[in-house]
């Protein structure tokens, strides 16, 4: 298999016909045919199937696309590492976290850090919590901020972050603001915004709609809590949050309730096999955990070693 083919399959991919993906390639469109054909002949595999003279990934193919990514990215990334080598400077410091904490916490935790490190060069990423393990299982990235759940990775370093509550966030004026805690069956009779089936907080809001023998019906469905958090605040519905995330949307315009029975959210700090702690990721983790009890306080509970 050739660097030629992952390419095209790419530009297949991304945007959505052989034409446009042949153009981009600076190829024929029977080229570009010739090398996703012999790429799915070489995998056993189908890639693709047509939907209204468009190419449409098969489940295989999404699986594949993934993978794929993966490692043109690391290729793709080859001339920087290059550089630094050259350079004899300090390595790039990658890291990677949920778009629910990327603004909250992420970008206050890097403030702190370049005062202690201004020389430090560093990358943030933003990935979906089906993507983050297995980037950092693959050693793209130095450190990644993620909810926790069952690692499939068993090389992947998994170390505990913090724990804070589930909590309801309501709009300004909505009835349930009154409430001093908010149960499942009180938020059912109400529009609900949840994440899209699938998504661990889906899943987590459906453990806490079960345990209260209640259906979740969702009036409207994103595949972005901060998004969720922006509805919520124009008045759309409501919806489970955790109180970090909730801080990246005008704190005038919601407000947030205990759920009853109490939730708890873990929070894990990712690191790819092999790691090796250094004085920049020892510093990092550090602002990080600042952040949190800055932002924070009391509602959230410290559960990693220092």
């Amino acid at each position: 298999m050739n660097i030629k083919k992952l390419k095209c399959f790419r530009a297949v991919v991304i945007h959505g016909s052989l034409v446009s993906a042949a153009s981009i390639m600076n190829l024929s469109q029977p080229a570009t045919s010739r090398l996703i054909s012999t790429l799915e002949d070489e995998l056993k595999l189908k890639l693709f199937k047509r939907e209204k003279r468009r190419l449409v990934l098969t489940p295989e193919g999404k699986e594949f696309y993934r993978e794929t990514e993966k490692i043109l990215s690391n290729l793709e990334d080859l001339p920087r590492i290059v550089r630094e080598i050259k350079e004899g400077g300090t390595r790039t410091l990658r890291i990677v976290a949920l778009a629910r904490l990327a603004n909250s916490l992420v970008s206050p935790a890097l403030a702190r850090f370049v005062t202690e490190h201004p020389g430090q060069r560093f990358s943030v990423d933003v990935r979906g919590h089906r993507d983050i393990e297995q980037w950092v299982a693959g050693r793209h990235y130095d450190i990644a901020v993620a909810l926790t759940k069952p690692c499939n990775h068993p090389a992947v370093i998994q170390r505990p972050f913090f724990d804070t509550d589930a909590m309801a966030m309501i709009p300004r004026g909505h009835p349930l603001e009154a409430a001093d805690a908010v149960s499942a069956r009180q938020m059912a009779e109400h529009d609900i915004i949840a994440l899209a089936s699938g998504l661990r907080p889906r899943l987590q809001m459906e453990e806490i709609f079960q345990a209260a023998g209640v259906e979740l019906n969702c009036k409207i469905e994103t595949t972005s809590s901060v998004l969720a958090c922006q509805m919520v605040a124009e008045g759309l519905g409501v919806t489970i949050i955790d109180r970090l995330t909730a801080l990246a949307v005008d704190t005038s315009r919601f407000c947030l309730r205990p759920l009853a029975p109490r939730y708890r959210l873990q929070f894990v700090l990712l690191f790819p096999p092999g790691f090796e702690e250094t004085p920049a990721t020892t510093s990092l983790v550090r602002c990080l955990r600042d952040e949190v009890m800055a932002a924070l306080g009391d509602h959230a509970t410290m559960t990693g070693s220092e």
